[in-house]
């Protein structure tokens, strides 16, 4: 009776598994809006709210692994008047780390340290889940976007065009050359993209350096996110809009009228990853019982 329970209990889990992975699930995309003091949160049919409002010159966005928001507020330059904020899923606040002068784009890496994009300071910092804070690499000018790649290395862009990549212990080469490369984001397939904001255009890089046009006619491109879905999400700062591009580069405006927005993020709910979780707990409870 026990074997054949079991038996059953793994088609189920089996079952679920695989209806988990055919589900499509919606994302919120936040956005920093420098203008408005706001991080807006917009879903999947456009809605538009006020997640956070009363910041100072909000840049930066990313989530850590435990679905908190992290943003920058950047102050104004060299004053030490910037901040790394922490909000749980309800808006509630907490100061990180305050003192720093004009901190921009934000990024976790798989142990939970978060670096931060110094823009006046020319480096990039690093801190660990307590707090402290160290010099991941300095000597980098104007640094803007961060994100890390599949392999667990950083890449940034910087002021001055370009896009490098650092690997554990900060040492960087130069990847590419972009006029004024802002924000920087890996597809699922490990294909690098990057908004070059004087050209207007979404450029696409292959693991191997060769470069296309994926898209143009932006406007001021800043900030890039993809969704679960693999859409990307491209701040348009010159036009206070967001544009959502198929994997093929079409393009459509899914939010407007925001003020001076920068930097994008998007959280992906995992539900499936609960419904396991339920499933498994269920299957351990039977089995305490059966014994």
């Amino acid at each position: 009776m026990r074997s054949e329970t079991c038996r059953i209990l793994l088609f189920v889990l089996v079952a679920l598994t695989l209806l988990a992975g055919s589900i499509t699930y919606a994302d919120n995309i936040y956005v920093s809006c420098y203008g408005s003091g706001t991080v807006d949160k917009i879903d999947s049919s456009g809605n538009k709210t006020i997640f956070a409002s009363g910041l100072n010159n909000p840049t930066g966005l990313t989530f850590d692994s435990s679905g908190n928001l992290w943003a920058s507020e950047g102050g104004h330059g060299g004053n030490g008047d910037g901040a790394i904020d922490k909000f749980n899923s309800t808006g509630n606040k907490s100061r990180f780390a305050s003192g720093l002068n004009s901190p921009q784009g934000l990024a976790f890496d798989s142990k939970g340290n978060l670096f931060m994009a110094g823009w006046y300071d020319d480096a990039i910092y690093k801190f660990d889940s307590s707090g402290n804070k160290s010099a991941f690499s300095g000597m980098f000018w104007h640094p803007e976007g961060l994100t890390f790649d599949r392999s667990g290395n950083l890449w940034a862009s910087s002021y001055d065009g370009q896009i490098c990549k650092f690997d554990s212990t900060g040492n960087s080469t130069v990847f590419a050359s972009v006029n004024l490369p802002l924000g920087i984001a890996f597809d699922s397939s490990g294909y690098l993209y990057a908004a070059s904001s004087t050209d207007g255009t979404i450029i696409k890089y292959g693991t191997t350096g060769n470069r296309t046009i994926f898209a143009s006619g932006l406007n001021a491109p800043c900030g890039l996110a993809f969704d679960s879905s693999g859409y990307l999400y491209v701040v348009n700062e010159g036009s206070g809009t967001i544009e959502k591009f198929d994997p093929t580069g079409h393009g459509t405006i899914i939010a407007s009228d925001l003020s001076e927005p920068l930097w994008i993020t998007t959280q992906v709910p995992e539900p499936a990853s609960a419904l396991l979780i339920g499933a498994g707990l269920f299957f351990a409870r039977l089995r305490r019982r059966q014994s």
